[in-house]
């Protein structure tokens, strides 16, 4: 098994977990880390026992023997270091969210596909309740699909830096937050072809981590109605205003419902009427005739965000969420923008193939027959 050798350009919190889930990983090594401040490059390389450090990205790719390179920046800076690795024939992990405008987003995807290499771009929706819903999304279980809730709603960062700024952010809620469950609902049920949205600064004035003021100028409230081909309607919502942390999704069918990381449960299935085999029937949102499946077991190679990584360089293949359904997700997030500011509601370009071959077309027609 050949060696991976790997740099990180940024050196926040989030890269924390990058270098600490390779550990775990056979023949996987973080050679060099790179930040705008030498010292903090130093002080993450010294944490995790990495030899090198840098202050300047194209220098670390320049000088290091690498073969991918994570991206960990601030927003705004995730399309240079990409293009840039990938212009040098590295592969990429990307976090979220790809990039601050869609071009740019096209581009590292196009790139990544002329340089034929990996390219993954965060979030990461391959866990064992995601994985388990994807089983139960057919007919048999739900009924036709009529249409879907996605949430994620936060108090809202607690942190007084460039978040709220938008001159150094490009975006706030949608751009930081949006993309999880826009990536949620897509993963399992494909892409979309129009978004109509309602987008503003709903809190101008926020009191954030001890009690210090911040003036914000970024989006902290959205609503986004995306609708697929079948005519379903997606209700997706953030919002940075909350007193708790809602972050689930609902899939509406004609028969039955199905709810991700809702009320303490990983997984819940309405189903009225027929019990759902192996599973603990259960109470939720005081609804009767609910079950909780056994959750699937994770394949190692989907144990976490850097196994699949490793595993799509290892294969030579491409993320199960590709790089054009990350695309595709983001046309939908700055599509909210333009239908926010023009008012109307935004065709959708994109599209990409969906991994899971098992949701069948079937299951979006409410037309044809009686239901």
């Amino acid at each position: 098994m050949k060696p991976l050798k790997l740099g990180m350009v940024g050196s926040g919190d989030i890269s924390n977990r990058f270098f600490e889930q390779a550990a775990r990983l056979e023949q996987v090594a973080f050679t060099a880390t790179c930040a705008r401040h030498l010292e903090n490059a130093e002080s993450k390389a010294r944490k995790y026992g990495i030899p090198r450090w840098y202050d300047n990205y194209i220098t670390m790719m320049d000088t290091e023997e690498l073969d991918a390179v994570v991206v960990t920046t601030p927003h705004s800076v995730h399309a240079e270091v990409v293009l840039a690795a990938l212009e040098r024939g590295l592969h990429v992990l990307n976090e979220k969210p790809m990039a601050t405008s869609l071009e740019d987003c096209r581009r590292m995807v196009e790139l990544a596909e002329a340089k034929n290499r990996i390219f993954m771009s965060l979030p990461y929706d391959l866990n064992p309740g995601m994985m388990t819903a994807a089983h139960y999304l057919n007919e048999a279980v739900l009924g036709k699909i009529t249409g879907a809730d996605v949430q994620l709603n936060i108090p809202g960062p607690g942190r007084d830096n460039w978040y709220y700024n938008r001159a150094v952010s490009h975006g706030g809620a949608i751009l930081d937050c949006l993309v999880y469950p826009v990536s949620r609902l897509v993963s399992l049920l494909g892409p979309v072809q129009s978004v109509a949205a309602e987008v503003n600064t709903l809190i101008p004035k926020r009191i954030v981590n001890d009690g210090k003021h911040v003036h914000s100028d970024v989006d902290d409230n959205v609503t986004v109605i995306a609708e697929f081909a079948g005519g379903q309607h997606a209700v997706i919502r953030t919002l940075w205003g909350t007193s708790f942390a809602a972050n689930h999704t609902l899939i509406y069918g004609r028969k039955g419902t199905l709810a991700v990381n809702d009320s303490g449960f990983p997984l819940v299935i309405h189903s009225p009427e027929a019990p759902i085999p192996d599973a603990e029937q259960v109470t939720w949102r005081g609804i009767a005739g609910c079950y909780t499946p056994k959750l699937l077991p994770s394949e190692s190679t989907e144990a976490d965000i850097m196994s699949h990584f490793v595993h799509c360089l290892r294969s030579g293949r491409q993320p199960k969420q590709s790089p054009r359904m990350q695309l595709h997700v983001h046309e939908v997030m700055f599509a909210a923008y333009q239908s926010a500011e023009t008012g109307r509601r935004c065709a959708l370009t994109t599209t990409f193939e969906h991994w899971n071959a098992q949701l069948e077309p079937a299951i979006f027609d409410t037309k044809s027959e009686f239901i």
